[in-house]
């Protein structure tokens, strides 16, 4: 009653995400057989034509499935799969200064409560991994990075949705 509102200001992406909020949106998951990979990579690839933009960039956070022993059978060839479906589509989606599709996967670690060999932290920890990384602090965390890390200190925005759930069209913008 006695102070009147005032607008806050907001950034207006309307004509599209500017260099300095380089964006990445990602998608934290398990990778446990190849058809869910399948999903996964083609729902990327459904997130990016939905939401088109130049500094804009989209990615999987992986671990694999808790384990008895430090590495399985499936492990490798799964990573592989993984690797080859994120750099089909940066050769289907090229851009000329940076990668639009990233993975990034993280080794199983021993789990002393658990009494198993898991992913730190499962989603907490991807994601604290990740931050970490793009300040540059901690890429020892991944096994793999799949995509050029050129861009990482220069991602100010970190976007983080679920496997099962969609991004809008130009929602990323929003």
């Amino acid at each position: 009653l006695f102070i009147q509102p005032r607008l806050l200001p907001r950034m207006d992406f309307d004509h599209g995400i500017d260099a300095p909020c380089r964006t990445l949106v990602i998608i934290p998951t398990m990778l446990t057989h190849s058809d869910n990979l399948e999903e996964l990579v083609e729902s990327l690839e459904v997130q990016y034509l939905a939401n088109k933009d130049e500094f804009l960039h989209f990615g999987l956070l992986t671990d694999f499935k808790d384990a008895e022993t430090e590495t399985t059978p499936e492990d490798e060839p799964l990573l592989q799969l993984a690797i080859q479906k994120i750099e089909s589509l940066n050769e289907k989606y090229a851009r000329t200064d940076s990668d639009v599709f990233y993975l990034f996967h993280r080794p199983r670690k021993w789990n002393r409560q658990d009494h198993l060999w898991m992913g730190y932290e499962r989603k907490r920890g991807k994601l604290t991994e990740l931050n970490a990384l793009l300040r540059g602090e901690a890429d020892a965390a991944f096994s793999h990075i799949s995509g050029g890390p050129s861009i990482f200190k220069e991602i100010r925005y970190v976007i983080t949705i679920d496997s099962d759930t969609s991004l809008p069209r130009d929602a990323a913008r929003k």
